[in-house]
């Protein structure tokens, strides 16, 4: 079983595996995982600790480790190895090939390290860029990893409202690219509330991904909106700036 543990002080999953690993101790371990996101909008920290490797129980078991890594390997910043087991050893060399997150072992008696390593801030990802050389009254974002409610407040809401405070009636393009992992809980509500409170000032909206769920979502709200909705492939970004940059009344 892996007994887990949270730490919000230091922001970190505590996992404590104990005698061989099975599947539901990965399921479970993705669920605490979900369940910190959505409670206090941040991703944890991994620390694993663990005396000696105990290995899994059967081959599902393995399945679901590596399913686990692979749905959370881009979103974890911080992986901290703490064991003194020799097998655990070459473990952050080979991780290191297929695993964004940074990569520290310490030795089992050193958990308190192991968490204030975790804790010391990494270079912030920047989750939104601000597009560049487009008409004043029009807002552009470009958005990739994970959205977080922190990035609508520090930069895509002040954008908007900037923009409808200058210029009233606005256009908005936004980019979603295939970096672009999702929104945490806290992104989804400001998402939807920013909608809300804007939802007559925008005059044009270009969306513009690859991604396919977001096409099949925007067709379906766009027909309630009272903007004129476009959607453009991630390859088709220019003819979106050029659409949403074109005076009112212009042909599509």
């Amino acid at each position: 079983m892996i007994a887990i543990s949270e730490d919000i002080a230091n922001n970190a999953l505590i996992a404590e595996p104990d005698g061989r690993l099975t599947k539901e101790d990965f399921e479970n371990l993705s669920g605490r995982f979900n369940d910190y996101v959505n409670a206090h909008d941040k991703i944890p920290n991994l620390v694993v600790h663990a005396r000696t490797f105990p290995g899994w129980s059967d081959f599902s078991a393995l399945i679901e480790h590596l399913q686990f890594i692979h749905m959370h390997e881009k979103l974890v910043s911080k992986i901290a190895l703490v064991s003194d087991s020799r097998v655990l050893d070459i473990a952050p060399q080979i991780a290191r090939h297929f695993l964004s997150a940074e990569i520290r072992q310490f030795p089992a008696d050193d958990l308190d390290k192991a968490l204030a390593w975790s804790a010391e801030p990494a270079s912030e990802a920047q989750h939104v860029e601000i597009m560049e050389g487009l008409p004043r009254d029009v807002v552009g974002v470009s958005v990739r990893g994970v959205v977080t409610a922190k990035d609508y407040q520090k930069t895509i809401a002040p954008l908007v409202e900037k923009a409808h405070e200058d210029h009233g009636k606005i256009k908005l393009i936004y980019q979603i690219g295939p970096e672009f992992e999702g929104y945490t809980a806290g992104a989804a509500w400001n998402d939807a509330r920013l909608g809300v409170m804007h939802f007559t000032q925008f005059s044009k909206i270009a969306v513009v991904s690859d991604v396919n769920w977001i096409g099949k979502a925007v067709g379906l709200f766009a027909p309630l909106l009272p903007a004129d909705v476009h959607v453009f492939a991630d390859a088709e970004l220019e003819e979106a700036k050029a659409w949403i940059s074109a005076p009112e009344g212009a042909p599509a």
